[in-house]
């Protein structure tokens, strides 16, 4: 019998008996050859005893061979087991570094003095006292190092999260899933309607165009999208002011799925953007995200790298706002192969290996950025999800947590709330919670009377600010240099795509004054030394850009072209050189809506900023070369739709057209969509279009008073979804052509169509083509239109 090496240790054969599950588990997912070489360990006449032979077992037998060799060293010498267990740690992948420890501690103490000997081609290792001394080192400094990160993140989030009025939690915010696609191409769909609308930047906070990748309408909590994700590289993209930076710093404390034992490194691409050297992973980690205890020490350094590239899949990447990245990923295909840690890269290439696994493969990785740059990172990811914005039951709850956090009266919050959700402005601005709050602001500062346009919002929402100001005169007037000189600060930071700003940058009375009324808000970064300094940023993008808008329109020593247009409304004072900006805003805007070949993003932003300027006359013009708007793959707000109906309501001719393919919109947009009174033709191609969006549309079909066509084709109507449409079609008596082509409606819907004929006195053209029918249907269409002789065509196959 073999002797005990060690008594105090414990017994490795208990050690295997309580972790066989998971150590079962953990040789599913081997080689073949790491079974087989496993298999060997166990004598042939032990193998003949179970009555198994490794060599002739096929795939289905593995679990049976696995279960046999755990079994067989359960109850083995000591010796043997501890033999086993040595050749499992090093031949084995993936193996919980816990668990790895345990083994380790329990199997690799021998009375004998080994050195490591690895043999070329072989998973084969004799372990020494020394071998166990270095990786326990490692491991040690490994595990005090993650201990620092969690303080480090723990003081980040408590800083992040001072004056918070709601509780971030992960199971209450909703993503919609997305399809992630693993192939690389350079022509892509949406690929030039996105590079094209990247360039329409607006300080309209649903401005940025977005090509619907995937079914908006599906959506799990966060908490549920990031289940599965491990070892995986996800995108979380969502608008600017959703709260991904926010989110990515909760993750650090509350995302179940990440063990304890796995580093979290937090990095983001706006202060990545300050490194202009290149530099290794070491450097990276411990001069830019967080130097361990005792850093100057090289040993420390190099034995936390050694483990992290020893186990990669114990180390989380998070990395956030890529859209505010430089250094753009190149879009061909990567070469991937192992990159030279040790020698310095350019930050890009860092971040593109860590991308593409040539760097720490079996990491977890997390990117957050705007839908707009998602198309860099197509072909990378495994997984993609989008943040949706809040609903009313949300922006509600956070008004009155607002609200209620500064101790005002029920009335006064109650007040606060019903002009929120009243104003169609304010209630789509708050679908984002960054923008939220500053209605809340601006909430706190107005409650009279709101004002009607997007420009007057952020006017109103600037005065507010400027409320706050110790020793406020009323009138704004007396902070006019401060305000020169934030927007002088906006403008050069959009033009070099600056959002961070260093101390010297800002001109101190300025700064302070900015902090001190809410428009810049701090941050910490790690300048090119690795010191850590701050900087400041505007509270919101779109305050950025309102602000650099107001200087191009109220400074007299600047000019600006056509791609300033979305920036550039109307209403921002009154001096003469604004009113021949406005004169040129008016024309560049003529010349927008004569051209015909606007794509329907573009279309849309036109919209916007014609509804923006309250002009009639010049809504007329959109329709004067397109008598029907085609939108194609956009992801619509009510806001946007409120703007069609502005444009809609202002035409003068008889035959306007909306076209909706493959448009995802929540069925509140429907609601708004009841405003164009003026729409003659309405269309909807889609299979996301399903019974309950048809149900919705009929409650709202009697409203349109001009409404002559209607199509609802391609889409995914059942009988159920053509009986809601027939109950809202026959209260439009104007109808002429119906076509529900290429649905589900089978005989049965088909029937519900045709009971309506009889209704509808001016109805000439019906199409039910591409409907899953019988002859049944052809029947009761044949009878049904031997009483309605106004119908001249009807299609059905």
């Amino acid at each position: 019998m073999d002797e005990e090496v060690n008594p105090d240790h414990e017994n490795v054969n208990s050690v295997l008996a309580q972790d066989s599950i998971e150590l079962f588990h953990i040789l599913s997912s081997q080689s073949h050859s790491v079974i087989m070489e496993l298999c060997q360990m166990m004598p042939s006449e032990a193998w003949r005893q179970y009555q198994l032979d490794p060599s002739r077992s096929s795939a289905a037998a593995r679990p049976e061979l696995i279960k046999t060799m755990l079994d067989y060293f359960r109850s083995a010498s000591a010796r043997r087991c501890r033999n086993f267990l040595q050749r499992v740690c090093f031949s084995c992948e993936n193996i919980p570094m816990l668990l790895e420890s345990r083994i380790m501690s329990v199997a690799g103490y021998d009375s004998s003095e080994y050195k490591l000997v690895f043999v070329p081609d072989q998973s084969t290792a004799i372990l020494s006292h020394f071998h166990f001394e270095v990786y326990f080192t490692c491991l040690d400094h490994w595990q005090q190092y993650i201990s620092e990160v969690e303080k480090f993140l723990l003081k980040r989030w408590e800083r992040l999260t001072a004056g918070l009025v709601r509780e971030v939690q992960l199971e209450n915010v909703w993503v919609s899933p997305r399809a992630a696609n693993r192939t690389f191409h350079v022509n892509l769909p949406n690929h030039e309607y996105l590079k094209s609308a990247a360039h329409l930047t607006s300080f309209s906070p649903n401005s940025e165009p977005d090509g619907d990748y995937g079914y908006l309408e599906s959506r799990v909590t966060l908490e549920t999208f990031l289940q599965g994700c491990m070892g995986k590289v996800t995108v979380l993209v969502g608008k600017t002011g959703s709260g991904k930076t926010l989110l990515t710093s909760c993750l650090g404390q509350q995302w179940g799925p990440i063990p304890s034992s796995f580093v979290f490194v937090l990095l983001e691409f706006r202060q990545l953007n300050l490194l202009s050297h290149p530099l290794s992973l070491s450097e990276l980690l411990f001069q830019y995200y967080l130097p361990p205890t005792g850093g100057e020490d090289a040993k420390v350094r190099t034995a936390i790298i050694d483990y992290l590239l020893t186990n990669p899949e114990q180390s989380c990447w998070v990395l956030d706002g890529y859209d505010e990245f430089h250094g753009k990923l190149s879009r061909q295909e990567v070469q991937r192969k192992p990159l030279h840690l040790e020698d310095p890269l350019p930050v890009a290439d860092l971040i593109s290996g860590l991308l593409n696994r040539q760097i720490l493969p079996g990491s977890t990785v997390l990117v957050t950025c705007r839908v707009r740059d998602l198309i860099d990172l197509d072909g990378i990811s495994d997984k993609v999800g989008q943040l949706l914005g809040w609903d009313q039951d949300e922006i509600k709850e956070y008004v009155d947590n607002f609200f209620g956090a500064k101790g005002e009266n029920f009335i006064y919050l109650e007040q606060a709330a019903q002009l929120l959700l009243s104003s169609r402005h304010l209630l789509a601005m708050s679908s984002i919670p960054a923008l939220c709050n500053i209605c809340c602001i601006c909430l706190e500062h107005l409650l009279l009377q709101f004002p009607a346009t997007l420009t007057q919002v952020y006017l109103t929402v600037l005065a507010s600010f400027l409320s706050r100001a110790p020793n406020h005169g009323g009138d704004g007037d007396q902070y006019q240099s401060e305000l020169c000189e934030l927007s002088q600060l906006a403008g050069r930071g959009l033009e070099e795509s600056k959002i961070l700003f260093l101390k010297e940058e800002i001109p101190q009375e300025v700064l302070k004054f900015s902090l001190k009324i809410g428009l810049l808000s701090q941050v910490e970064l790690r300048r090119q030394d690795g010191i850590l300094a701050n900087a400041y940023c505007f509270i919101h993008l779109t305050v950025q850009e309102f602000l650099a808008a107001l200087r191009i329109m109220t400074s007299n020593d600047l000019y600006f072209n056509k791609s300033h247009i979305v920036d550039c409304k109307k209403d921002l004072t009154h001096t003469h050189w604004v009113q021949k900006r406005q004169d040129l805003v008016l024309t560049l805007l003529k010349s927008m809506c004569n051209s015909n070949t606007l794509t329907g993003p573009k279309i849309l932003q036109l919209c916007h900023s014609v509804q923006e300027s309250q002009n009639h006359q010049l809504a007329k013009q959109v329709f004067g070369v397109r008598p029907k708007l085609e939108l194609r793959n956009i992801w619509l707000l009510p806001n946007d739709i409120e703007a069609l109906a502005f444009v809609v309501n202002s035409a003068d001719h008889n035959d306007i057209g909306l076209d909706f393919g493959a448009c995802s919109m929540e069925l509140e947009c429907l609601i708004v969509l009841a405003r164009c009174q003026g729409i003659h033709n309405l269309s909807f191609h889609s299979r996301k279009y399903g019974d309950k969006f048809a149900e919705k549309l009929s409650s709202v079909l009697p409203k349109f008073t001009s409404l002559r066509k209607l199509e609802f084709s391609g889409a995914s109507l059942t009988a159920t979804g053509a009986a809601s449409l027939a109950s809202g079609l026959q209260e439009c008596p104007h109808i002429t052509d119906i076509n529900l082509s290429d649905n589900n409606l089978r005989d049965e819907g088909i029937s519900r169509i045709a009971e309506i004929f009889t209704k509808l006195q001016n109805l000439s053209n019906v199409a039910l083509g591409r409907n899953s029918t019988t002859l049944n249907a052809v029947d009761c269409l044949i009878k049904t239109m031997s009483s309605c002789l106004n119908i001249q065509h009807v299609h059905a196959e």
